[in-house]
Formats: C-alpha cells, structure tokens, sequence
C-alpha cells in the first residue's frame, strides 16, 4: 500500500487553483498511484480561486462625494430642497458651518421617501425681489462675484413661463433603446431632469432674446400620465409634461413622445426660431442624456450646444 500523500498548503489568491493543481501533479508522479483515490470535492476546488484579497482602507477610491439636501438657493448649485452630490470639503467647510445644507443620513433618507438626485446646475441664480445686489466675494474656492452693483439677471417665475409658452413646441421627441427590438420596455427611462435638459436647450437656443436666462429643473417637471410615476417613465409612447413654479398658477403644457432608437440612424433638429448651422459639426460622442448615441451641432452666434437626438416640431433634416 502507498504512504499517505503529504498535505500541501497554497497561498489562496487569484492563483491558488493553480498552484494547488500543480502540487497535486507533482507529488502523483513521484508516488505510485496504485490503490489511491484521486477524487476532489468540486465545490472544494472551485472555492479556492474565488476567495480574494480585501483591499486597505488607505488604498481605496476616493468617494466622488457625498449626498446633501440644501436648505437654502445656493447661486451655481440648485435651490433650496434639492439633493445633489458635492464634494466633502466644501459640506464640511461651508455650507453646514453656515446653514446652508444638511447630510443626507440614513434617518433623514426615511423620512423623505422616494427622492430624485440631481446634478449640480452651474445657471441657477436665486431670485431677488430688488433690481440690484450688492455683489462680493463668496469663499476661497473659486466663486467670485463682480464688485459693486450689478443687475439681477435671474427671471421671476412668471417671465420664465411667458418665455416657455412661447418658444417650447408642441411636442419633444427622445429616442430610447428598448429591451428587445419588439419590446416597449425602454433599456433605462426618461426622468424629469431629463425633461427639464431638454427644455433649456431648446429655450437657450431659441432667438427670444432672455432665453438662455430661463431657469428649469426637474422639480419644475411633472408627469401627468400615470405612467409618469415617480417622476419617470419606462416605457415608448407619449406622455404630457406640465411646468409650473411655486407660487404662481399658471402652468406651461406639452407633450413628449418617447420614440424607438434605431441602429446607425441619427435625428436632426430643425425649426423656425433655431438659427441654422453656421459652424462646425462636433464629433459623435455617447453617453447623451437623450440616450445612444448622439452628434452635437453648434448653433450660431450663441455659442450653444445641442442634442440632436430629441426632435422639435414634428421636422427631420
């Protein structure tokens, strides 16, 4: 009868499964394997290679940032409310030393339900009753205000809505892929921020002269359709939208329709009050918050960027 076979250790890593096999082969060629059973647990073989190695603290990645809800309008960030992910410097140097925003905790995240992260808004500017502020320095980060008196630059809620009722069409077409070529279930969804993306590209690029003035965000969009639930659809068809501000009555409708994306077809954007193309066409990139891939025109004279994977007014190039 053959002696036993020794026991071999291995470093358990990515190459543990290796290296016992190794020694395993090593040690049938130097003994006879008469009357010896070879057999391995299957479950015992495949746990080897899936153990790893944790990481240290230290060498982990840095967190990109931290979730806040602001209590105040903070210029260049978003209006009081609003959740978004700053970095922990500025949370902790500023903004909760001044009252301006508070953590996101786990206690708070349960009493709010269901919220919306938004990103960061570097266009808003809270509106001020008076004509003129007085214009200072904020902070050592970077945000600076012109000395002196300057006009306000921020439209009340109502002139945004004139604005909107008149430059806005009457329907905002997204492209989505689905989950199946013959499936309605769209591979992602279409949210209010989107929505509300959409709308200031299109009041920014129009010719009314206090366009790119006009404020949105995704707590000014709402769905109306049941479907809309939870500020976000997910599925094709057409929906309305309704914009409305706090504090005033009046209300801004339209409808959006959530089209099929079809492969290696790419919409264009055209319509009276958009200036036409004068200057160069931007790569293809992707990543476009209207979904798949998307190629960027610029606008003439106004230097802004548009999407060309929603389409206004029913018209293709």
């Amino acid at each position: 009868m053959s002696p036993p076979l020794p026991l071999f250790s291995a470093a358990v890593s990515s190459r543990g499964t290796a290296l016992f096999a190794s020694s395993l082969s090593a040690a049938v060629r130097s003994r006879p394997t008469a009357g010896l059973n070879l057999s391995i647990c299957g479950d015992c073989l495949r746990s080897l290679g899936q153990t790893t190695f944790v990481r240290g603290k230290k060498k982990l990645p840095k967190a990109i940032g931290i979730k806040v809800r602001l209590l105040k309008d903070i210029p260049k960030y978003g209006p009081k409310g609003a959740i978004l992910m700053v970095a922990p410097g500025r949370m902790r140097t500023i903004w909760y030393q001044r009252g301006e925003a508070e953590y996101l905790t786990r206690e708070l995240e349960k009493s709010i339900g269901k919220y919306t992260l938004v990103e960061r808004d570097p266009g808003f500017m809270p509106f001020v009753p008076e004509a003129k502020v007085q214009a200072k320095q904020l902070d050592g980060w970077g945000e600076y205000h012109l000395q002196g008196e300057v006009e306000q630059t921020v439209l009340p809620a109502a002139e945004n809505l004139a604005i909107l009722s008149s430059v806005l069409p009457p329907s905002i077409r997204f492209y989505r892929a689905t989950i199946t070529p013959t499936s309605d279930a769209l591979h992602g969804s279409v949210t209010t921020a989107d929505v509300a993306s959409a709308i200031k590209m299109i009041a920014g690029a129009s010719q009314h002269p206090d366009g790119n003035r006009v404020v949105v965000i995704a707590e000014n969009v709402g769905f109306t359709h049941d479907g809309g639930a939870n500020g976000r659809v997910k599925e094709l068809g057409e929906y309305e939208v309704v914009i409305s501000y706090k504090g005033e009555e009046e209300t801004v409708k339209r409808s959006i329709a959530i089209m099929r994306e079809e492969d290696n077809v790419v919409e264009s954007v055209i319509t009276s009050d958009v200036p036409p193309v004068v200057q160069q066409e931007m790569p293809a990139q992707t990543g476009s918050i209207f979904g798949g891939s998307r190629k960027e025109e610029v606008f003439g004279g106004a230097g802004v960027t548009r999407s060309n994977m929603f389409q206004r007014g029913g018209q293709k190039l």
